[in-house]
């Protein structure tokens, strides 16, 4: 055994914690985190099932014979990328993962954050990350290393507020593989504010994205109302605490600045046999939360 370099994200549920405690005398709480919990478990890679790879291959409508033909190839593509799948580790209120750090594990990593995104938003919970990359040892047994110091560092210490940092290694990385499609989408998926040196992902622009339509079904307008919703049910139930009003107040501004960046989201209308067949865009500024 020895360190790999990898990349790796390191996410905390907020407020999980206190859904725990008040779950002993809620069932509604209880069934709450049992869904979490199991929609977090089921998030998957990029080759997830054959039904979420072949989405747009028309996979539902094949006949029983072709269907078992591809789902073969879908096992030998996972057993073919082996070690350079994501590696997920699960604990509490704590989601791990990493992958190789190459262009492959990008995309994949990748995948696995904007699934992970679009899981997670139906729930009402807000969450907190920081991703690296560098030295780490990830098997199903272990995990330890100077990188996953370095991601639950920038998730307890760095981040601060509902949202996943990236470190200065994440970036360098990224200049490494070069300037192409995937690099350049990343790059665009980053935030870094004029009053800040640490940049963060625009979570939002994941789960409005290409790939959280076309391969995690997420209805783009959804996941805004989802965020919307979220955000109103929180400043409703918040504490008289102002560490919990201050990422409140850095959400809202925050879910306020996308909407008046992109303005309008693309939604998928109909298809024809699992292909995309009419998409609308659809105004999003009126969905504009006011600052508490």
């Amino acid at each position: 055994m020895a360190y790999e370099r990898r990349i790796i994200g390191f996410i905390d549920i907020l407020g999980f914690g206190q859904l725990v405690l008040d779950s002993e005398d809620d069932s509604e709480k209880f069934d709450l985190i049992k869904g979490v919990l199991e929609k977090i478990n089921s998030v998957d890679d990029i080759l997830g099932s054959p039904e979420d790879f072949f989405a747009h291959s028309n996979y539902a409508y094949l006949s029983p014979e072709a269907k078992k033909e591809m789902d073969e190839l879908h096992e030998s593509m996972k057993a073919a990328a082996g070690p350079k799948r994501v590696r997920i580790t699960t604990f509490s209120d704590s989601i791990v993962f990493s992958c190789s750090a190459d262009s492959d594990g990008l995309t994949d990593f990748r995948y696995f954050l904007t699934k992970l995104l679009v899981y997670i938003s139906p729930f009402k919970l807000l969450i907190r990350g920081g991703i690296t990359c560098g030295s780490l040892v990830h098997t199903d047994e272990l995990i330890f290393g100077p990188a996953m110091n370095n991601a639950y560092f920038l998730e307890s210490k760095v981040a601060k507020y509902p949202r996943i940092v990236v470190s200065g290694k994440f970036e360098s990385f990224i200049e490494e593989l070069g300037k192409d499609t995937l690099t350049d989408l990343v790059k665009q998926e980053l935030i870094r504010t004029d009053n800040e040196t640490i940049s963060y992902v625009d979570c939002l622009a994941l789960t409005t994205n290409k790939v959280a339509q076309n391969m995690c079904g997420a209805n783009a307008y959804e996941m805004l109302l989802n965020e919307k919703s979220t955000i109103e049910a929180l400043i409703k139930d918040a504490p008289e605490d102002p560490t919990v009003a201050s990422k409140l107040k850095w959400y809202v501004k925050y879910f306020n600045d996308f909407l008046m960046r992109k303005s309008e989201v693309e939604v998928l209308l109909s298809h024809v046999q699992g292909v995309p067949l009419e998409t609308a865009m659809i105004p999003v500024s009126e969905l504009r939360v006011r600052i508490p």
